[in-house]
């Protein structure tokens, strides 16, 4: 334990922005298997950002059955996988500088409400595995993100922790696991409330 305190992390409008990659899977497998060809916008895509697995097969996929609408959103998850261990996303500005320096400092993991192997995919094609000592996603436990929160900080022995995402939901995981939220004011989200905020992630490095 490098502190008393880590550092939690969200993904998607936090560490990157994956959606380019994201939609090219996605329509990629709604082509092949539904022959919906350019089915999914970048639009829709934002809208579901950091949504539960349920959620966002909802919004994708509103006339299907729910067996069917969750058999599908599987496969879009599990090509999402493969090609982002490729192709990557686009990480914002100064985001493994950053990460190198905390590292040596806290304990950084992170939690998600992606599928599971969505975090491999990162540590794959962007080789950012190292700065991390834990990770939990929503597909690994199928519980809230403020559960799965609660879960990580427990089994690495920490009573206090920050959370650094850009959404509501985000905030309200905090809430429920009794923690600091920590707004990155350029993702996704748009958050009123909050404990701390960064317009950069840099700036991680001069709030604690």
């Amino acid at each position: 334990m490098k502190n008393d305190f880590c550092l939690i992390f969200d993904m998607d409008g936090t560490l990157w922005d994956a959606t380019g990659s994201i939609l090219n899977s996605a329509n990629e497998v709604l082509e092949k298997e539904k022959g919906w060809k350019d089915y999914l916008d970048l639009d829709t895509l934002n809208r579901v950002m950091g949504l539960e697995i349920e959620e966002i097969a909802n919004i994708y996929f509103p006339e299907l059955e729910q067996e069917e609408k969750m058999d599908l959103i599987y496969k879009v998850m599990d090509n999402e996988n493969l090609y982002l261990s490729k192709h990557g996303g686009i990480l914002y500005p100064n985001v493994e500088s950053t990460l190198q320096i905390l590292s040596q400092k806290y304990d950084l993991m992170i939690v998600t409400n992606a599928q599971e192997g969505y975090t491999d995919a990162m540590y794959q094609s962007h080789g950012l595995k190292k700065y991390f000592t834990d990770e939990l996603t929503y597909g690994e436990t199928m519980k809230p993100k403020g559960q799965n929160i609660s879960l990580i900080m427990e089994r690495n022995n920490y009573q206090k922790a920050y959370y650094i995402g850009d959404t509501q939901k985000d905030k309200d995981a905090c809430e429920f696991a009794k923690i600091p939220f920590v707004y990155a004011s350029y993702g996704f989200g748009d958050v009123k409330d909050y404990d701390k905020k960064i317009d950069s992630f840099e700036e991680l490095l001069n709030l604690f």
